[in-house]
């Protein structure tokens, strides 16, 4: 298998090219850190080059930093004193680092590519086994989580954050601050007005807080509504009403009409649905019915990349609720795999580039509350750090009757919270209104 120009075939990379990948890391801290992170000594020819990477390695680890001659002479007399390295190997590990050193690395993008490659496939080969292994003991969610993980882990090689202050980009930050911000808004104005940007921005989380048959669903069917006569595509996800349930209240609020008079006069359901049908100014709706404590965030991803597929693009996610999906990994008590259940949401909808609304339920005490709030949220408070918008439904017996109800702003990462917003329902015609 040794070739006099090729070096030995039967390995991924011969011992010049791994000098490449240890001269890349002894000067490029970026790809220092994936390389530390990602390779492993055993993935070199001999013991002499494993030790020049692991001295590289943990140099970066200790001290966050590339690493001097001086250092690598420390550390070599160290291992010496140890016993771990011999004294016939100095000459060797000498002559690796002299490589290195006079290497002028004019292919640089090349070994970083094929190194990405290598590694990529390497957590491909990982995922395979893991999923595998999820597959025989029956948690089939788990499979397309380990490659999506495995995928996500592979490509955020070089991805920069950014460092402040530094004046050479604050131009390019005043270029995207003055980018207009997709946001969507509640249809609630006198709400819409506390949000930054007039409604849920994308990357964000938002959340209805209310207790039972207050009215979440509706309030997340309102924002679809409201948001799909914009122009906007929506994408609702219910685990506790069916499909149908969902479509007769677009039904109702459309037509203004109740549930007995849509099943007596037919025609006029359907010709308003003709009339919504052909306006392009219209986006869509996209409802997809789960069982309570069946789906996880995975599989609303891949429910999400197959709709694509079909030519559906959602704008934004209304997850309807949260509390009633599964969680990927378990946890001992039921409060940690709601909060697995947000983080994973949000992170989502990070990736996504999305806003997407959910609900949460309200603990007993909040029904004879004046004001409902974080305090009073069910199972886990956790919920709440994750949230970037949280709205209560407020509404005493009075306002009950009047039909009449009080959204609290009880947080509001970008903006004021603690305020209140007066607003007018209509649940028989599926509906809510600004103002008393």
């Amino acid at each position: 298998m040794q070739d006099k120009y090729l070096g030995d075939k039967s390995q991924e990379f011969d011992a010049e090219f791994q000098i490449g990948i240890l001269s890349l890391m002894s000067r490029d801290i970026k790809f220092l850190s994936y390389a530390s992170d990602n390779l492993l000594p055993d993935y070199f020819s001999d013991k002499d080059l494993g030790w020049v990477f692991t001295a590289l390695r943990n140099h970066y680890s200790s001290a966050h930093a590339l690493i001097s001659t001086r250092s690598i002479k420390d550390r070599l007399r160290t291992d010496l004193r140890r016993g771990s390295v011999s004294e016939d190997r100095v000459p060797f590990i000498k002559e690796i680092f002299e490589q290195i050193e006079t290497d002028g690395l004019s292919d640089a993008g090349y070994i970083q590519d094929r190194v990405v490659l290598f590694v990529k496939r390497n957590l491909m080969k990982e995922a395979f086994i893991r999923a595998t292994e999820a597959y025989q003991r029956g948690e089939y969610a788990e499979i397309a989580n380990t490659f999506i993980e495995a995928h996500k882990r592979s490509e955020i090689v070089f991805k920069e954050g950014q460092t402040y202050p530094d004046i050479d980009v604050f131009e390019e930050r005043l270029k995207r601050r003055n980018v207009t911000r997709r946001v969507v808004p509640t249809g609630i104005m006198s709400l819409d007005n506390y949000l930054r940007g007039g409604g849920l921005g994308e990357k964000e989380l938002g959340v209805i807080l209310a207790p039972t048959n207050r009215g979440k669903s509706m309030m997340l069917k309102h924002i679809a509504e409201f948001n799909m006569a914009r122009g906007l595509n929506a994408l609702i996800f219910t685990l506790e009403m069916s499909e149908d349930r969902y479509l007769d209240r677009f039904d109702m609020s459309l037509t203004s009409m109740t549930t007995t008079e849509m099943i007596a006069n037919p025609e006029r359901v359907e010709a308003k649905l003709r009339e919504i049908e052909s306006n392009p100014s219209f986006g869509r709706v996209h409802i997809k019915e789960y069982p309570t404590q069946a789906a996880t965030v995975s599989n609303l991803r891949t429910y999400t990349e197959n709709l694509r597929r079909s030519g559906f693009f959602p704008d934004f996610v209304v997850v309807d609720y949260a509390d009633l999906m599964r969680s990927e990994t378990k946890y001992s008590e039921k409060r940690h795999e709601h909060s697995h259940i947000y983080e994973t949401l949000r992170g989502w909808a990070v990736e996504e580039e999305f806003p997407l609304w959910t609900a949460t339920q309200a603990n007993r005490a909040s029904l004879s509350k004046t004001q409902v709030t974080v305090a009073d949220i069910s199972e886990d408070f956790g919920k709440a750090m994750i949230a970037d918008v949280i709205v209560g439904l407020c509404q005493n017996k009075k306002e009950k009757d009047r039909q009449e109800m009080r959204l609290f702003i009880a947080k509001n990462r970008d903006g004021t919270s603690g305020m209140e917003v007066p607003v007018k329902t209509d649940f028989a015609h599926a509906k809510f209104y600004d103002g008393p």
